[in-house]
């Protein structure tokens, strides 16, 4: 490069560091860590373009997934210069498969045709309080989980008490959590860790992304498949208790009466 630098094609460090949705002081963290390749020299200023900008995002988008700025420096290292955006890619797409389900934004009043079932402002409060409803202006809501609102306002339809779903959603997510992090340690164990040994190899990450998409359906179908069976126990044990409850109870004995007798 050489001469005037091109309005929008290259860009000084505060620039970059705005487009980015970041400070100059992290930009600069980036730089001294070597996962941002540096700027070019003119003068006393250092220039920067498109391919910083691509790289901040990568970082970013890989930070906002929970690798840690020591692990995608790792990555960066034993990537081959030319191909380190696509490593980064790759990794940042290995995940793609478990992305939240997007945000629904909606008015207030369009909540219940929206979701299918009828809703009321005591449910939209609970949804609010818990943290799956945002409000993002007057009658203006942002549904952060769609599927388990959607459930929820279907279940107070059926007659439950608005309050007493909100607390078995809540109980699902940490359960739910807590089965997840199985999946995911017996990822890590039986796939990731080999991957590691080998020394992080590019030509591996297509099929750990193989792995990774086919471990969201095998996990989902078993926890299917545990969750029927286990609530048809559950039924079944709700049933035996119904019967209990529903039977006449044995009058009470009167231990001074007669034993009776039969003449023969």
């Amino acid at each position: 490069m050489s001469g005037t630098p091109t309005a929008g094609d290259e860009f000084p460090i505060d620039t970059l560091a705005a487009r980015a949705g970041m400070t100059v002081r992290n930009v600069r963290a980036h730089l001294s860590r070597g996962l941002l390749q540096p700027g070019e020299m003119r003068g006393r200023t250092a220039w920067y373009g498109p391919v910083h900008l691509a790289r901040l995002e990568l970082i970013a988008g890989l930070q906002r997934r929970g690798f840690s700025l020591a692990a995608i420096g790792v990555l960066i290292n034993q990537t081959p210069s030319g191909s380190a955006e696509e490593a980064l890619r790759l990794y940042r797409g290995m995940l793609a498969p478990w992305q939240p389900e997007e945000p629904v934004e909606l008015a207030e009043e369009d909540l219940a045709a929206w979701a299918g079932a009828r809703t009321s402002p005591e449910f939209v409060g609970q949804l609010v309080a818990s943290g799956m409803i945002e409000r993002t202006g007057p009658g203006r809501l942002r549904v952060l989980n769609p599927s388990m609102v959607r459930s929820g306002a279907h279940a107070v339809a059926l007659g439950l008490a608005p309050e007493a779903v909100q607390q078995v959603g809540d109980e699902l997510l940490t359960r739910t959590r807590e089965i997840a992090e199985i999946f995911v340690e017996l990822f890590r164990e039986q796939v990731w860790a080999a991957h590691v040994a080998a020394g992080l190899p590019r030509s591996g990450v297509a099929d750990l992304r193989t792995a990774v998409e086919a471990l969201q359906p095998v996990a989902t179908q078993s926890l299917l498949g545990a969750f029927r069976q286990t609530m048809q126990e559950a039924m079944d044990d709700f049933i035996r208790r119904l019967s209990t409850d529903l039977a006449p109870a044995d009058p009470p004995v009167d231990p001074g009466a007669a034993e009776p007798h039969s003449d023969r």
